[in-house]
């Protein structure tokens, strides 16, 4: 069966989090993004898919030992669809938690942009999230 690899604009911490579809009978996708996508637009460099998939597999080469080109290479580009913490993002998230009570405002935070892009980091947030609202400390 041959390999697919799939290049999504996002976090580069997405090639960490495919290893283990590197060992599953699904294809490994790969992500490639974020700050280095940025970087690379900023200095008017055209990013083409042919670039992309080449940078996605040297990736899954290097970083999931996956040598064999893969018998097909989709190629999706999504700009602006993963959260880019900036220096400084946990100081300005206590700042900010500090500040609405304070001011005993009516307003929780959570989601992506907050404590973690991940699926898992986001359920968690809702769920501190709604303990907070209903005054309960959620159970681990």
């Amino acid at each position: 069966m041959g390999r697919t690899v799939v290049v999504l604009g996002g976090g580069i911490s997405g090639l960490a989090a495919s290893y283990y579809l590197s060992r599953a009978p699904c294809a490994p996708k790969v992500m490639l993004g974020g700050s280095w996508f940025q970087t690379l637009e900023a200095k008017g460099s055209a990013v083409s898919q042919e670039a992309l998939r080449r940078q996605a597999q040297e990736a899954a080469a290097t970083q999931l030992g996956l040598k064999e080109p893969p018998s097909h290479c989709l190629v999706h580009t999504h700009r602006n669809c993963i959260p880019q913490y900036t220096l400084g993002h946990w100081k300005k998230l206590d700042s900010a938690a500090q500040f609405l009570a304070a001011q005993r405002l009516p307003l929780t935070l959570a989601g992506a942009s907050y404590e973690g892009v991940a699926v898992t980091d986001c359920i968690e947030s809702g769920r501190r999230a709604a303990a907070r609202v209903l005054g309960s400390e959620p159970s681990s």
